[in-house]
């Protein structure tokens, strides 16, 4: 394949950093940007170089010139975005979270096997210098055995506005959306899969129509303990990760990574140098023909756990106080 022709579904923030991506790896083509509203649609999609513009997703489905798609829609889309994909016969790489349950990460995952298309989902973290520096620095055995893993992010999100300060049309979820961020990374970086699970989500709140805090507590077959603390109620937005090991304590913040107090990695550009090579993955994997790095096998591990965080609660305390309004 000399050209691969890509469709991109979303003109919002995380749109523009696949974009400026697609554009840096050799071959690839933007081809059709599919948008929900006309106007910023043309208006992105010329500005950012696509050869065609449209609001209508299934015409970009029926393209046989299209060949991927990456879905940046919002998260209560991407079961159904990712599913037309898919039977289109297009390979498709969407933004976290692969669906918005359990159920539908596995219908995906299914659908992937049967089609034998390429389904990749974007958890960024594995490939930001950052994230893959813990993980190799983890897996050297420099700081021994991982005895917890504390990571947290807090923001303030008590309207429906995205971190580029975007009033949207739908609403985020801390649970199913940015813990499901948090999950992967802990499975990935410590390389335990989860054996126990528990944790509290807080009831809907009226203004947003979601929960606004998460807490849960996993138990990995290695016997580490991740603890994931996350909040839409912080006015003083904060993020990190800290590993307690047997040799010292590591940790990651503001894109720096300090072990025992002493800086061990900080590089440039960390966010945009992952965007390029989780993209460029996805590419390399369509065209050598194989399964990318971060499968939908992958973002199912994830919502497994959120899952189950999220149907402890229910049987607790009933669907009325934390029933989401998507299905998939």
């Amino acid at each position: 394949m000399d050209t691969l022709n890509c469709c991109v579904v979303g003109y919002g923030g995380i749109a523009a950093f696949h974009v400026e991506a697609l554009k840096r790896i050799e071959g690839v083509r933007l081809h059709t940007l599919v948008g929900r509203r006309l106007e910023p649609t043309e208006a992105f999609g010329r500005e950012r170089g696509f050869a065609r513009t449209t609001t209508r997703y299934e015409e970009a489905l029926a393209d046989s010139e299209v060949d991927a798609v990456v879905i940046t829609a919002p998260s209560e889309l991407h079961h159904e975005m990712a599913s037309g994909a898919l039977g289109a016969g297009k390979d498709a790489l969407v933004e976290i979270p692969l669906a918005m349950s359990r159920r539908g990460a596995e219908e995906l995952a299914g659908l992937a096997r049967r089609t034998g298309r390429k389904l990749m989902v974007a958890h960024t973290r594995r490939f930001a210098p950052t994230g893959r520096f813990v993980r190799e620095f983890l897996a050297s055995g420099r700081a021994g055995r991982v005895h917890q893993h504390h990571s947290y992010s807090f923001w303030l999100r008590h309207e429906n506005v995205g971190w580029t300060g975007y009033r949207r049309s739908w609403v985020d979820d801390v649970l199913f959306h940015h813990a499901c961020h948090h999950v992967d990374f802990a499975l990935w970086a410590t390389g335990a899969p989860v054996r126990r699970v528990r944790g509290e989500i807080s009831p809907l709140d009226p203004r947003t129509g979601t929960s606004l805090d998460v807490s849960l507590l996993m138990r990995h077959a290695d016997e580490c303990i991740t603890t994931i603390s996350l909040s839409y109620n912080a006015r003083q937005g904060m993020s990190g990760d800290t590993f307690i090991c047997e040799e010292g304590t590591l940790t990651l913040s503001g894109g720096r990574v300090t072990f025992g107090g002493e800086v061990v990695f900080a590089p440039d550009n960390n966010f945009q140098e992952g965007m390029l090579a989780q993209d460029r993955e996805f590419v390399d994997a369509i065209r050598e023909g194989r399964q990318p790095s971060c499968s939908a096998e992958d973002g199912l591990k994830a919502l497994t756990a959120l899952q189950e965080v999220y149907d402890q609660m229910v049987a607790l305390e009933g669907e009325d106080r934390y029933r989401r309004r998507w299905g998939m």
